[in-house]
Formats: C-alpha cells, sequence, structure tokens
C-alpha cells in the first residue's frame, strides 16, 4: 500500500502527525534495555530505526515497499558513518520473512499488525518473528485501541487531518481520510487516505489515493493469539508513556516474551 504512488514516501516523512507522533522515544528505550540486536518490521522510510541507530544500537530493518526503503536508503547516507555501521536494511513480506539469524528484539511500530487482516497473516507474522528471536527475546508492537462509537459513526466522509503542508521540493500537499465501510465480522476498517498534490502555488492539484485495510484487536484476543505462538504477554500499556490500559486509552502497546515455539 505504500507503493501507492511515487511521491508516498517523501510525502509520508512530510506528514504532521506522524512526524509527531510520541512512539519514537518509546521504541528507542526498547532498544537500549534489549541486547545486542534489534529488528524492525515494517521500518518504512527509517522514522524508528534512525533513531535507534543513533542510539548506538545495531538495528535491521524489514519492509515490503521498494519505495518506502529507497527512501530509507537515502535518508541513511546523510547519517554518520557510525550510524550507517549500525544498519542493515531487508525487502521482505512481514507474513513470511527469512534472514537467517536472530535477534534479542523486535519491534512491529505504528500499526504494522494491524495490515494483518486474517488470522493466517497474523500467525504467519508471529511464526516469522519467533525464528528470529534469541531464547527470552522480545516482541514490542502497538495496536490502536478500538473505540467503538466511533468506529460506529464512520459514513465515508473525507475529513482532513492535514492541512496544507510544503513538501522539500517546493510543491505542497493536503490530506483527507475517510473510512468508507467497517466490516464488523471480519474487525476490519476500510481506509482512504486522500492526498491533494500541488505543484506551486496557485498551480494543478492533483489528487492521489491511498486504500488499505486494517484490522483492529481486542485485548483478549491479542493474549490468545500470541499464546498460539509461544509468546506470553508481560504487559499491554495504554500509550507511550507506559500508563496501564483503560476503557479510554488510545493505544494498546504489546510486550510480550517468546517462551516456546509453537507445535508443529
Amino acid at each position: 500500500m505504500y507503493d501507492a504512488f511515487p511521491e508516498l514516501p517523501a510525502i509520508y516523512d512530510s506528514v504532521p502527525i506522524y512526524a509527531n507522533r510520541r512512539d519514537v522515544q518509546f521504541y528507542v528505550d526498547e532498544a537500549r534495555s534489549a541486547g545486542a540486536s534489534v529488528l524492525e518490521v515494517g521500518c518504512g522510510t527509517g522514522r524508528i530505526l534512525l533513531p535507534i541507530a543513533r542510539s548506538g544500537k545495531k538495528i535491521d530493518g524489514l519492509d515490503a515497499s521498494p519505495q518506502m526503503l529507497e527512501r530509507c536508503r537515502t535518508k541513511l547516507e546523510t547519517e554518520d558513518e557510525a550510524v550507517r555501521a549500525r544498519v542493515s536494511v531487508h525487502q521482505a513480506d512481514a507474513r513470511a520473512f527469512d534472514l537467517g539469524r536472530q535477534f534479542n528484539l523486535v519491534i512491529a511500530p505504528f500499526r504494522v499488525v494491524q495490515h494483518l487482516t486474517t488470522i493466517d497473516d497474523q500467525l504467519g507474522f508471529l511464526d516469522s518473528v519467533a525464528r528470529h528471536l534469541a531464547p527470552g527475546g522480545r516482541l514490542v508492537f502497538d495496536v490502536f485501541n478500538p473505540h467503538f462509537a466511533k468506529l460506529a459513526a464512520a459514513d465515508g466522509t473525507e475529513r482532513e487531518d492535514t492541512p496544507d503542508t510544503p513538501l522539500p521540493d517546493g510543491r505542497s500537499f493536503r490530506r483527507t481520510a475517510r473510512v468508507s465501510r467497517v466490516r464488523w465480522v471480519d474487525q476490519v476498517s476500510e481506509i482512504e487516505l486522500v492526498y491533494y498534490i500541488t505543484t506551486e502555488p496557485g498551480g494543478k492539484t492533483e489528487r492521489r489515493v491511498q486504500s488499505f485495510d486494517m484490522r483492529w484487536f481486542l485485548r483478549a484476543e491479542l493474549f490468545n493469539l500470541l499464546a498460539r505462538e509461544g509468546f506470553n504477554v508481560r504487559t499491554i500499556y495504554g500509550d507511550f508513556d507506559r500508563s496501564p490500559l483503560t476503557d479510554s486509552s488510545p493505544e494498546q502497546i504489546v510486550c510480550a516474551e517468546r517462551v516456546t515455539m509453537r507445535a508443529p
């Protein structure tokens, strides 16, 4: 979905709600408390991967999008040699990957798991993670805490979430978002992010659409899903300040430990 149109990776780095998201320091702290090696699944353009590398940790990044990885590599070239030496990136599918080594920590930030819309997708991801975790290694990821009143209120209307914002190349964009449909049985919201890209002030505006399905999870479901793949959930935070999960929490931040491999 991040290859929806060529400009998307560069625009992604300019979306204010992404740039201001409060998850970066949380994941940097998780990496610092881990052992020698970290893997980020869904590393994208390096929004979290690069700060972890700057903190002194060695990290591998994995993503399915060649466009996002190209942007990540371009940004990496501007870093100090010491930072570049700590980073390796790989193009692979989160549902089935094999890097041939194990890590002390695997992270999947910013809703990566919510793009795994079927149980087979989710189990494939967890099985791949389990095979890449050293004994006692940890998996940390975040999903949003579903608020059913908001889900039920989805009416397909485009609502602006990013006002007109300049891009480094002189263009600008604004963005709207809409939930076109909620599939209650599947626990999936069908999302459209609509980008209006303007070439120059007063110039032509082009409309680009990024469409994707987003799976939402309940707390008990996360415990059961992880247990099927031999993980023990140590805690689920409700926000990136490590506050407890409550009904009104915006996030479900899962910290799990690999205990056993799934039985064949």
